[in-house]
């Protein structure tokens, strides 16, 4: 059995600090007739200037000071698109594995990748004033703080979307951005349930190929979508997974009818090693006693879809609902 925080390798967070600018003009001399009009010090205007910094608890518990309204964000992790979701583009993030695996391309342009690993001097040449944490690899953490504030909001404890949305808002001084974006999410996810076409008491499971594993979805990814948001239920053996915390497991051809529902939804790509596992499971024999598959309720999707941020679960709800209902 194989677990890890995501498939598509997570990555880091925090940042750099803003500077408090506060100044007195002194009072022309007074003459001997009039007196001199009062000018406020330099304590009094420092008391009345808003704060540059302010202190914040991260995930870790850690109490970090950071910018009350960062505008030089570097990001490390798989879920960029948290940021993307409330209109915050990072100055950089980790690109180099998600780039090319993720449901919104067209968002990441002018993001500069610092790498995944990530580039300690890559990130240092931005001269971030936050760096947003959310990865499990923690061997080079030190020397993020040296470069900028750093804050962890994910580590290795995945945070459901939701909850996460709100962390970044937060640290992004964008909460108001965050609230207009859940309310409408939430009234698309109850479009999307009236609008699928499912029978009554379906199951759905997911099975995700990389290479040559293929992984049953536990309580991570493209399952928050589906468990979580549109109420599709688990099959028992994948209802396990979810009570145990288990975010996906390895299987072989031979277990994978223990796992599957009434829906499959197989996600998978291009490449050659992937596809050439994907074709020897759908010739498999096994593969074709399942009861969805001679039914033909196997839904193919991209693997972009088995990310969990806003944006990619935004646009996911008009996937699964296109997927669903145009499968006969």
């Amino acid at each position: 059995m194989f677990k890890s925080n995501n498939l598509f390798g997570p990555l880091m967070l925090l940042s750099l600090l803003t500077v408090l600018l506060s100044g007195c003009v002194g009072a022309p001399a007074a003459s001997n007739t009039e007196a001199a009009t009062p000018q406020p010090s330099a304590q009094t205007q420092t008391d009345t200037a808003e704060p540059s910094m302010r202190s914040y608890t991260d995930q870790a518990g850690r109490e970090v000071d950071i910018p009350v309204s960062p505008e030089r964000i570097v990001y490390i992790g798989s879920n960029v698109g948290d940021l993307l979701a409330i209109g915050v583009k990072p100055i950089g993030a980790s690109l180099s594995v998600i780039a090319s695996q993720v449901a919104y391309p067209d968002l990441l342009e002018g993001i500069e990748d610092v790498g995944y690993p990530y580039s300690p001097e890559k990130i240092t040449s931005l001269s971030p004033d936050l760096i947003l944490f959310d990865d499990w690899d923690v061997d080079q953490f030190e020397t993020l703080e040296k470069i900028a504030p750093t804050a962890v909001i994910g580590a290795d404890d995945p945070i459901d979307m939701t909850e996460r949305l709100k962390l970044v808002a937060d640290l992004t001084d964008q909460k108001e951005a965050a609230e207009e974006w859940m309310a409408a999410y939430e009234q698309k996810v109850e479009t999307a349930k009236a609008t699928l076409n499912l029978p009554e008491n379906s199951t759905a499971s997911s099975l995700l190929l990389l290479g040559e594993t293929m992984y049953i979805m536990g309580n991570q990814g493209f399952n928050q979508t589906l468990y979580g948001r549109l109420d599709l239920k688990p099959t028992d053996n994948v209802q396990k997974l979810i009570e145990q915390d288990e975010r996906f497991i390895d299987v072989s051809n031979e277990l994978v009818p223990d796992y599957v529902g009434t829906e499959i939804f197989l996600l998978t790509s291009t490449d050659a090693e992937t596809a050439e596992t994907q074709n020897a499971l759908l010739s498999s024999s096994v593969w074709k006693t399942i009861p969805a598959v001679q039914q033909g309720r196997v839904h193919i999707m991209d693997s972009k879809w088995n990310f969990d941020d806003p944006v990619t679960s935004e646009r996911l709800l008009d996937e699964l609902v296109k997927t669903i209902n145009e499968t006969k």
